[in-house]
């Protein structure tokens, strides 16, 4: 067992919450940081479903990638679905944390993950952090990669197939085209397709892009692959759990299960 503080602490050195964009809500949401923690449910989204599946563990700490309350909230009743599962996890004196972007952008988060699933080298970030510590560790938003001779894009559809389950694929390019440098952003990342244009990529990987930002990617040159956001990273939540519980003695950290089965 050990104090939400301490369990903060790790979280923190895992994904510095500086890596946060500025958007972002992140961090600690919901709890009390003296309570004693000693069951953490990591998870992409915190619904109603894996709130349930929170409490029949008996878990303390449940972090979700997707921050909740996202935006700022007036009133936290049942009457509305956000204000619903706080309203819960406080009953049950669940506490919610969530790094989001910082995960993201975090050495082994899950932009890292994704271009280590492609066996990409040279990786370095899209955006360079601007705080100096974080520059100085080549650390920023998203993540540039390059292959040694150029490579299909089918054949990146297969090496992520085998890491990651439930991909719903999409592209704008022909799957023979070759590309040898890559950028990655999980999630919803077409915002930094510009960026990735300008670092001259073949090829952006995301979870998913609007329509206008596939016709920009054309217009641009560079292929669009699309995995589904989803795919794109609750995967990376089994090995937040499972760093944490390397991290923390006495803590049993664990990913959720029951948001598998509506994907």
């Amino acid at each position: 067992m050990q104090t939400l503080n301490a369990v903060l602490e790790a979280l923190q050195k895992i994904a510095p919450l500086e890596l946060a964009e500025s958007w972002d809500n992140v961090g600690l949401l919901v709890g009390d940081p003296n309570a004693s923690i000693s069951r953490v449910l990591t998870c992409l989204t915190l619904t109603e479903e894996v709130l349930h599946e929170a409490i029949a563990l008996q878990v303390e700490l449940i972090v979700p990638h997707h921050p909740i309350p996202f935006r700022p909230i007036s009133r936290i009743t049942t009457d509305d679905p956000t204000g619903r599962i706080l309203f819960r996890a406080m009953q049950h004196s669940i506490a919610i944390y969530s790094p989001h972007t910082a995960w993201d952008n975090a050495p082994q988060g899950i932009n890292r993950q994704l271009a280590d699933a492609l066996y990409l080298g040279n990786l370095r970030p899209i955006i360079l952090a601007t705080d100096p510590a974080l520059a100085k560790r080549e650390l920023g938003s998203g993540i540039l990669g390059d292959f040694a001779t150029p490579t299909s894009i089918d054949s990146l559809i297969d090496r992520l197939g085998n890491k990651i389950s439930g991909m719903s694929v999409r592209h704008t390019d022909n799957k023979s085209r070759l590309v040898q440098k890559v950028g990655i952003v999980c999630g919803s990342g077409g915002s930094l397709l510009a960026r990735a244009g300008q670092c001259n990529c073949d090829l952006f990987l995301t979870g998913e892009a609007t329509y206008h930002q596939c016709l920009e990617a054309e217009a641009r040159g560079i292929a669009l692959l699309m995995i589904g956001h989803f795919a794109s990273e609750a995967f990376a939540m089994k090995r937040l759990a499972s760093l944490l519980a390397n991290e923390l003695k006495g803590i049993e950290a664990t990913s959720s299960e029951s948001e598998y089965s509506s994907f």
